[in-house]
């Protein structure tokens, strides 16, 4: 599938606006702080493949609260008071892991937008979260406690006719992407943007 162009965007679901944005407590750090810095982790890939499906994100989500690149988050609310433990255990993961493919393939219906599974053949990508999920459990939050790989491509929108849409046009037109895991990257969260703090990349060589 190339690239698609833009196209005119849904609206935002009325309760959810730039201005009204808050995180819910189910996606908030255990750490009875409520106002300490919140870091997310996600999977790094190869360029190809992230703006291919950032393509189709800034083709379908609604403009007013797309502030991000497309993205597979492994956990969405690690707490900063906890960043030099963060930092010290991604570093120690990634330093004897070899990067592995994986396949965004089927579209799916989320209760506002539309999603993209995410294959990965190999577990590697499981196994990553599994690791640090064991390693930072007592912090995690409910949403971070469970993992399912996908990229978020809709969300936020409140008209289901639209939504129905896309799922149509991704299932129709979206045939899959292969891509690279590379290692992982950690991003500060302001306030629903998030600012790079580092890429960590696999360094161990790969078997093939």
């Amino acid at each position: 599938m190339s690239s698609p162009s833009r196209l005119p965007h849904p609206p935002p679901s009325a309760s959810y606006t730039r201005d009204t944005y808050k995180r819910r407590e189910e996606h908030k750090a255990r750490t009875g702080n409520d106002h300490e810095e919140s870091y997310i982790l996600t999977l790094h890939t190869n360029r190809e493949h992230h703006m291919l499906l950032t393509s189709l994100r800034d083709k379908y989500f609604p403009p007013d609260l797309n502030k991000l690149a497309a993205h597979i988050a492994l956990f969405r609310a690690l707490p900063g008071s906890q960043l030099p433990r963060l930092e010290h255990d991604i570093a120690s993961l990634t330093q004897s892991r070899a990067p592995f493919s994986i396949l965004a393939n089927k579209p799916f219906r989320m209760r506002q937008g539309v999603g993209i599974h995410v294959k990965d053949d190999t577990g590697g990508l499981k196994s990553v979260y599994e690791e640090l999920k064991v390693q930072w459990t007592s912090f995690l939050s409910q949403q971070d406690r469970s993992f399912a790989p996908h990229y978020t491509v809709q969300n936020k929108v409140a008209d289901d006719a639209i939504v129905d849409q896309t799922l149509r046009e991704l299932t129709d037109q979206f045939h899959g992407s292969h891509g690279q895991a590379l290692g992982l990257s950690l991003y500060r969260y302001e306030r629903g943007y998030w600012k790079k703090v580092k890429d960590f990349m696999f360094e161990k060589e790969s078997s093939a």
